[in-house]
């Protein structure tokens, strides 16, 4: 929808009978597309990052590797997300177990 040089946006919608969200969200709906395809770059990088990290060192958890990413890289990234993206590639670290000794009474 054009500006109207007299009329406000509220009001061209009133006779229009056009919601004002609808109209909003049109004009501006690239924009969002433009974010959403700039965060899915992101996150591409991040599990590229994480996965060099995850065959690196095999046995680290979420946790470690959320330290790394944030203290060695100087990513500013939340625990929880880099928790959930290691669940969702299958990438838990490989639990290390110790078997029992004998004990002689």
């Amino acid at each position: 929808m054009e500006r109207h040089p007299t009329m406000s946006e509220r009001r061209l919608c009133g006779l229009l009978g056009l919601n004002r969200s609808t109209v909003w969200r049109q004009k501006n709906g690239v924009i969002r597309r433009v974010v959403n395809l700039e965060k899915e770059r992101e996150k591409r990088e991040l599990v590229e990052r994480m996965e060099e990290l995850v065959k690196e060192y095999p046995t680290w958890g979420y946790r470690r590797i959320w330290a790394w990413l944030r203290f060695r890289d100087l990513l500013c990234i939340n625990k929880k997300r880099v928790e959930r993206l290691m669940c969702e590639n299958g990438w838990q670290a490989r639990c290390i177990v110790n078997t029992p000794r004998l004990r002689v009474i």
